[in-house]
């Protein structure tokens, strides 16, 4: 009997201590030996964990863990002041003593810092592309950045071997963090075994200035992890036990925990932490590919597209940089990838005669920008009498516009010609030089006459297009406005005597917002803050504009005082991000997607019907289109929906040929949808779906918003990667493309260097198409030809498409600026060589 009990013990024994206990000691090599020597500096209060069990050291540096049955790291906490080469080991039986060295280090010490995040580099199938990197260097050299985390999803077995040999803490210079993302866990004994072979543990925490900084990892992906949340929870129960009074919380993870306003992680009930408790800030994600903030009663949640190709909402190419100061948030920003010091004047044109203001003085607005670091100061001098004035410093309206008002120091009494000059001083002592030479006329009297109102998207419901207008070429600047905030897909209406615009602010300075422009002048006469930004299209129906936010909010403002008339929360289901754009029309708004999609009274928001067949999926960019009764919605990998406009009846779906994620709206002509997808236009029989034509078009990536217009013989529309192309109306054969420049960013999902996308939809006016493009110009070209006719450079990219009314046309670019030209001709031929 006791030799059977012995051996149950003994059975017992590998299963009860298959793990040991853990020492080692935490202290600064002054005489960088790589051991504890005399002289060394051992550093007591410094938080070690096993992955489960946190200690502390103690006075003598040192410290001793349990471990548990999958301890695989001994990791540190990295302390404020101090850097580390890895702040973690992994467990081997060869070693004795698990020591941490750490580097004294003044960046992050400091309470005020800031540090950069980028997500989703998915570099699994191109590399890691140079020139991305190298801004990440640069702004992290010129702004002095605290740390660069990754949010995860580098992506697979190639991605996640490759990216560490570029992106890591000796080739940035600064601390660099690892998340883990679903497509990180990969095949292996367990999902995230790879990932930990080079990137360490997948939960940690550090500390910068008076923050404490947590990473978590994904619950799930490709592969099962060996985690568990439990385990996780434990972690972080017992790590947040050692946050000392004061301190802030930011937690990083691939996805969003929560889109409520309850923060709490746990396994029960009972068993759960409330990161409200530990004075959480923020919590900062990826896995969307989306730019989108939240502030959640007081915590920001800060979603990040790809730095390195467009978001699969369009989200720009950008990574994000969040200010810290000791109690609060400062900033929270997005850097645009891909532009080097660029410098352009967009007002005044060069070689045209300058819009003047009240008083004689010239509107002098500038697009400057650089991705791999922040602008110092912008000034003009304006040149009179053959030299240059003394320079005057300009005013920033938004991250890429500054403005100033030019006085000439003598007012001349008759035409004459002006240079001015704008010198834009960059953080990295670069230097950008930019002149226009103009015409100054101060008896010019632009007359702006519109005509027929401008509603919705290129005009109406239907989405047609097309302007009855009477602008001719060339065109003259009549007046620019920025309204101190990016525009992006919201294309501008006219109606009334005024120019509907809206904003986003995707960082946290609450620039978001719908505005009402004088249509004479580009005065702004009110301004309506919204919840969060407006992504897409507004609409303007019987004296009321309407918008909806990407909380999921609709807007009722009524056109002429800017007053609220009725607002309402759609569907906020998970994730609470509405990119859509709407319609109005007839006393009817039609706004929302999914279970959120629904027909409401214009006067009182009363709805007529909301949408239960279908729900919403990723972002999608479709601004819905009206035509014979059917109302045409998408939602973003999932399919292209037809709905009965006056029950809310689903007709049809359609989800094969790349129809599952098209960008672009459909426009109705001649009793047909039309629409652009992955790499084919479609016609489409609006009462059952039925696919009348397919046009594969395989050498072009058609995955971006342009809305095709149709014309008596042409089908036009924008690519993600070569310009402007139009087909044949009767034979759908390819009978024009038209190049524009490269982009300055990207947009169009996976697009990325080197491609000249255009998002705009184009629209025609007295046999001209005008259309925008990320370029950052705006064109005009030849219907029947493509012939390029007219072009100006605004030096921001441009999403939105145009408006026209009269002699009106309106544009808009993603600095803000609101651009009004007339059809007159004030421009001398030959002004450049005068």
């Amino acid at each position: 009997m006791k030799q059977l009990f012995f051996i149950f013990i003994c059975l017992l024994l590998p299963v009860q201590f298959s793990f040991s206990t853990y020492s080692g000691r935490v202290f600064t090599d002054h005489n960088s030996s790589g051991s504890f020597d005399k002289g060394d500096t051992p550093l007591s209060s410094i938080v070690v964990t096993d992955g489960q069990n946190t200690v502390k050291t103690g006075k003598d540096g040192r410290f001793t863990l349990p471990g548990y049955e999958k301890t695989r790291f001994i990791t540190i906490t990295t302390p404020a002041g101090y850097e580390i080469d890895k702040h973690y080991i992994p467990v081997n039986n060869s070693i004795k003593s698990y020591d941490f060295v750490l580097i004294p280090s003044q960046r992050t010490k400091q309470s005020d810092h800031s540090f950069l995040q980028i997500t989703d580099t998915e570099i699994h199938t191109r590399g890691v592309a140079s020139n991305w990197v190298g801004y990440l260097k640069n702004y992290i050299h010129s702004e002095n950045a605290a740390f660069l985390i990754h949010t995860g999803d580098i992506c697979y077995e190639s991605g996640l071997k490759n990216h560490i040999q570029v992106v890591n803490s000796q080739t940035m210079n600064c601390p660099v963090y690892y998340c883990i993302g679903n497509h990180d866990l990969v095949k292996g004994e367990y999902g995230e075994q790879l990932f930990e072979s080079i990137y360490g543990p997948c939960w940690y925490s550090f500390d910068v200035g008076n923050v404490h900084y947590v990473v978590t990892p994904m619950a799930g992906g490709d592969h099962s992890p060996s985690y568990t949340k439990k385990e996780i929870y434990q972690w972080l129960k017992n790590d947040l036990a050692m946050m000392p009074p004061g301190k802030q919380l930011v937690i990083f993870n691939h996805d969003i925990l929560t889109t409520s306003d309850h923060f709490h992680f746990g396994i029960s009930d009972t068993e759960q932490v409330d990161l409200r408790q530990y004075n959480l800030k923020a919590w900062i994600y990826g896995h969307w590919h989306i730019n989108y903030v939240r502030n959640q009663n007081g915590i920001y949640t800060t979603c990040t597209a790809p730095l390195d190709k467009g978001g699969i909402d369009h989200s720009p190419s950008a990574f994000r940089v969040i200010r810290m100061q000791k109690d609060t948030i400062e900033k929270i920003s997005l850097h645009y990838c891909f532009v080097d010091h660029q410098t352009v004047i967009a007002s005044p044109i060069d070689g045209q005669t300058a819009a003047l203001l009240p008083g004689q003085s010239i509107p002098l607005s500038v697009n400057t920008y650089d991705s791999g670091c922040e602008i110092k100061q912008v000034t003009y001098s304006l040149k009179e009498k053959d030299h240059f004035g003394t320079p005057q410093n300009m005013t920033r309206k938004s991250d890429w516009n500054w403005y100033a008002e030019a006085h000439p120091a003598s007012l001349p009494s008759e035409t004459t010609t002006m240079e001015i000059q704008v010198t834009a001083e960059f953080n990295d002592g670069h230097i950008s030089i930019a002149q226009s030479r103009f015409r100054y006329n101060p008896s010019l009297k632009t007359k702006i006459e519109t005509g027929e109102a401008w509603t919705n998207l290129l005009k109406n419901p239907a989405h047609t297009g097309d302007s009855s207008g009477s602008l001719d070429l060339p065109l003259q600047l009549a007046w620019v406005k920025n309204v101190g905030g990016n525009i992006f897909m919201t294309s501008p209406l006219i109606a009334e005597h005024r120019v509907f615009v809206a904003s986003i602010d995707d960082n946290s300075s609450k620039n978001q917002g719908v505005f009402a422009l004088d249509d004479q002048t580009g005065k702004i006469i009110w301004k309506y803050p919204t919840r969060n930004s407006i992504k897409n299209s507004i609409a303007y129906d019987n004296q009321t504009v309407f918008a909806q936010d990407a909380n999921s909010w609709l807007y009722a403002i009524d056109a002429v005082s800017g007053k609220l008339k009725w607002e309402k929360q759609l569907d906020p289901a998970s994730p609470p991000y509405l990119e859509e754009g709407l319609i109005a029309g007839n006393g009817i708004v039609y706004a929302g997607t999914g279970t959120g999609l629904g027909a409401y009274h214009a006067e009182d928001g009363r709805p007529l019907w909301v949408n239960t067949a279908w729900k919403k999926h990723e972002a999608a960019t479709t601004t819905l289109t009206l035509g014979n009764n059917i109302l045409t919605a998408g939602a973003q990998w999932k399919a292209l929906y037809g709905n009965d406009s006056r029950t809310g009846e689903m007709l049809w779906k359609l989800t094969k040929d790349g129809l599952s994620d098209r960008g672009a709206s459909t426009t109705l002509h001649n009793g047909r949808f039309y629409v652009i997808s992955r790499n084919s236009l479609f016609i489409i029989e609006p009462q059952t779906g039925e696919i009348i034509s397919q046009k594969q078009l395989t050498e072009f990536n058609l995955n971006v918003t342009s809305t095709p217009l149709i014309t008596d013989s042409e089908i036009i529309f924008g690519t993600a990667d070569k310009g402007i192309i139009a087909l044949n109306k009767e034979d759908l054969s390819i009978k024009w493309n038209t190049p524009v420049r490269l982009s300055l960013v990207y947009t169009p999902p996976y697009v990325t260097v080197p491609s000249a996308s255009i998002e705009s939809s184009p629209i025609l006016s007295n046999g001209i198409v005008y259309f925008g493009a990320s370029d950052g110009y705006l064109y005009g070209i030849k219907a029947g030809t493509g012939e390029p006719v007219w072009e100006m450079q605004t030096g921001a990219p441009v999403f939105a498409s145009m408006a026209i009314s009269g002699n009106l046309l309106i544009a808009v670019d993603f600095s803000g600026n609101v651009y009004a030209f007339t059809g007159k001709d004030l421009i001398h031929r030959n002004f450049n060589q005068e």
